[in-house]
C-alpha cells in the first residue's frame, strides 16, 4: 500500500544555515490492511513522513509510492485517501451537517442525505447537526472529521494524533469508528504519542528516531509475553517472600513479579498464609516499554527486528 526507499527530507534554517535532517533515509512499508502505528519522539519525523505520503511534501532524495503511485497533488489515488490532521482547520461558518456534506462532496462523487445522516448518528452528531463548527469543541471537530471518512469507501487514511486533548468519552467513540473502519477494508495509518492508545489499535508499528526506522514490525513481537516472570497481585500485609519484586503495595494489595522458575513455591506460600490470590499471569511487556528499550539501544536483535 505504502513504499518509502531512503526517504531524505532537509530543510534549511535561512539562506547560510545548516540543513536540518527531518528524515534521514527513511525505509518503510505499510501492507494492505494494516492499522500501521508511527511512534517516535517529537522531532523524529512522523508527521513529515506523512505529509510525503499525502504528496504534500517532496523527498529530497528516495521515493514514495502510494498504491503503485508516486503521490501528487491532484492524482486520481487520492479518491480513496483520507487525512485527518490534529487540528483540523474548518470553516467554521459552517454547521456540523453542512460541515459534513460539504467536506464529504469534494470527492466529487455524490453524497445521500441517508448516508451523512448515518455518518452523523454513528459519531454521536445528530443532536448538533445545526451548531456551527465554531462552537465545537476540538473532540466534536474529530467526529466530523471522522464522519466524512464514514460517507465514503475510504480505501487508506491517514491520522495524526487523532485523540491528542480529547475527552476519554470521546475517545472510545473515536476508538470505536476506526476498529469499525478498519474491518471494513480501511487501511489505516496513525501517528500518536499515547502507545497504550497505539497498543489497542495496530497490527504493526515502527519507531522513527532522528528521521529513520530502527524497528519496524508486528505489534505482538514488540509486546511479547515474558517466559520467566510472572505478574501477580495478592492480598498481603506483612513480609513479602525474598524472590517477589515488588512493584506497588497499596490498600493491602501487593503486585509484583515472580521468577517462573519460583511459581509453585508462591502459590503455596499464599496458601499456606491463608493470603487471596488475585492476579497471575506471564508478564507482558507493553508498547511503552518496547519503546523506551529500543531507543535506549536495549533491544535484543533476535526478537526485535525489521521486517
Amino acid at each position: 500500500m505504502i513504499v518509502a526507499e531512503n526517504v531524505h527530507v532537509h530543510f534549511r534554517r535561512g539562506l547560510l544555515g545548516e540543513p536540518i535532517r527531518a528524515l534521514d533515509g527513511l525505509n518503510l512499508e505499510v501492507r494492505e490492511g494494516d492499522f500501521f502505528g508511527l511512534v517516535g519522539q517529537n522531532g523524529a519525523g512522523k508527521s513529515t513522513a506523512m505529509y510525503c505520503f499525502l504528496g504534500l511534501l517532496r523527498p529530497t532524495t528516495g521515493s514514495v509510492r502510494v498504491m503503485g503511485a508516486i503521490p501528487e497533488i491532484g492524482s486520481k489515488l487520492y479518491n480513496g485517501v483520507a487525512y485527518l490532521p490534529e487540528e483540523p482547520h474548518y470553516h467554521l461558518y459552517l454547521t456540523v451537517e453542512e460541515a459534513t456534506r460539504y467536506y464529504a462532496s469534494l470527492y466529487g462523487k455524490p453524497v445521500p442525505q441517508k448516508l451523512i445522516d448515518e455518518a452523523l448518528e454513528r459519531m454521536d452528531l445528530v443532536q448538533f447537526k445545526t451548531l456551527p463548527l465554531s462552537k465545537c469543541s476540538k473532540g466534536m471537530k474529530q467526529k466530523v472529521g471522522l464522519a466524512q471518512c464514514l460517507i465514503h469507501e475510504t480505501r487508506l487514511l491517514f491520522l495524526d494524533e487523532p485523540t491528542r486533548g480529547i475527552d476519554p468519552v470521546v475517545v472510545l467513540m473515536i476508538r470505536d469508528a476506526l476498529r469499525d473502519l478498519h474491518r471494513r477494508g480501511a487501511t489505516i495509518v496513525m501517528n500518536s504519542h499515547v502507545l497504550s492508545e497505539m497498543e489497542m489499535l495496530a497490527n504493526r508499528v515502527a519507531i522513527i528516531e532522528r528521521g529513520k526506522v530502527i524497528v519496524q514490525d508486528e505489534l505482538k513481537n514488540l509486546t511479547k509475553l515474558d517466559q520467566d516472570l510472572y505478574k501477580v497481585a495478592f492480598e498481603s500485609g506483612g513480609a513479602l517472600p525474598d524472590y517477589f519484586t515488588l512493584e506497588e503495595r497499596r490498600d493491602g494489595v501487593a503486585a509484583g513479579t515472580v521468577p517462573a522458575a519460583r511459581l509453585y513455591e508462591f502459590i503455596e506460600y499464599t496458601r499456606e498464609s491463608g493470603l487471596r490470590l488475585l492476579e497471575c499471569s506471564l508478564k507482558k511487556a507493553t508498547l511503552e516499554e518496547s519503546f523506551l528499550k529500543i531507543l535506549r539501544g536495549d533491544k535484543d536483535l533476535n526478537q526485535i527486528h525489521q521486517s
